[in-house]
């Protein structure tokens, strides 16, 4: 059902037309950042397109027929959802304190999608994972030349394409010219200007926007079942992002913001040698969880480290009322008082998203950290 979807309303209004009226194009490519429900749309549409249900075909998916059970499942021939896998390797039976220990990708990036198929805001996460290959999208095209039903609809989802390697593109953009019958093929990004110019010229884009605190606050509220107050508090600093508001559920808030201050503190003394001293504080220690969880509390730090700064260009620009972290406005103003202009702000706000990508990318997390500090 499209309540399956947190707000988009918009977005959902243009679809629901698309749909009724039949007017699909070949491929849509659904932009916006991590955690708003651009997978979450997509899986509605699939099944939408093919619901069993008298009356909801082409309006909206029953959710208890088979074919929507199975499209939520990931289980459906008539459904594809692709996305950046790591390298099978064997695993491993060594203790070590190494942060990419061996591991069985085949199981974890099946336990991952089972988190996915009931939560599809779940962000699919798996060590070495970085990219989108050739041989999974050689075998998205050969599925393409299998025909279907004529009464069914075959959904191709790819979440986050522009992971996608240049020979994936490449691959991918012939079959985006020459489109196949009775198929609809959905490209998710947070990085559109990843992707080819051509693969985004033959696509249809429908822009993601970020949450409001209000949506963001309801669905806590009735799925994670929060109390109001603590619901308001996370939405505010989610920045409009729902798994960015889960993640920070079990997360001393008040303890990872005094750690964004200091690190900030850090940038503007200008220090170097201090700065790795800074670094080492923040990030996770040796030994204590896998990679995936150490990136995770970087990305957290990050998401609240540019949540920070866009505060302080609200309160430079005049904007007080707009800012999140609405119980350090004090803080804010003194920090605010080291800036002339918006445009430092601006640029430091940039950066953090510089080292987001590359953290995402699963590069090392403190050689990230510490060009991040020196930028800053």
């Amino acid at each position: 059902m499209w309540t399956n979807v947190i707000g988009q309303e918009r977005v959902k209004r243009i679809l629901k037309q698309a749909l009724e009226s039949g007017k699909l194009p070949n491929a849509y490519l659904f932009i916006g950042p991590e955690g708003i429900g651009k997978d979450a749309a997509a899986i509605e549409v699939a099944k939408t397109l093919n619901c069993l249900t008298p009356g909801h075909r082409n309006i909206e998916a029953c959710d208890t027929c088979e074919n929507c059970r199975s499209i939520g499942n990931f289980t459906s021939p008539l459904v594809q959802f692709i996305f950046a896998k790591a390298k099978a390797s064997a695993s491993s039976s060594n203790d070590s304190d190494s942060d990419e220990k061996e591991f069985d990708v085949v199981d974890i990036a099946r336990e991952e999608l089972a988190i996915k198929s009931s939560d599809p805001y779940h962000n699919i996460t798996i060590p070495k994972a970085i990219t989108i290959s050739l041989p999974q999208m050689r075998e998205v095209i050969a599925s393409l030349s299998r025909s279907v039903s004529p009464d069914a609809k075959r959904v191709v989802i790819i979440s986050e394409a522009d992971t996608m390697i240049q020979q994936a593109q490449n691959a991918f953009l012939k079959t985006l010219e020459e489109p196949h019958q009775n198929t609809l093929i959905i490209l998710t990004s947070s990085n559109p200007s990843r992707l080819y110019t051509t693969i985004l010229s033959r696509c249809q884009d429908l822009r993601f926007e970020l949450l409001s605190p209000e949506e963001l606050s309801s669905a806590l509220i009735r799925n994670e079942g929060l109390e109001k107050e603590q619901a308001v508090f996370l939405a505010k600093l989610s920045g409009g992002s729902y798994s960015a508001a889960r993640s920070l559920i079990n997360e001393d808030v008040a303890e990872l913001r005094k750690q964004v201050v200091a690190f900030l503190r850090m940038g503007l003394s200008k220090s170097r040698q201090n700065a790795l001293a800074e670094i080492d504080k923040v990030l996770p220690k040796r030994g204590g969880g896998t990679f995936l969880e150490k990136r995770q509390n970087v990305e957290q730090l990050l998401e609240l480290l540019q949540l920070w700064l866009r505060d302080a260009l609200a309160i430079v620009a005049g904007s007080e009322d707009k800012i999140f972290n609405a119980d350090q406005v004090d803080d804010l103003k003194k920090f605010t008082a080291n800036f002339n202009s918006p445009k430092a702000l601006v640029e430091a706000i940039h950066s953090i998203e510089a080292a987001k990508r590359k953290v995402f990318l699963q590069l090392q997390l403190r050689p990230v950290m510490l060009e991040l500090i020196i930028e800053l």
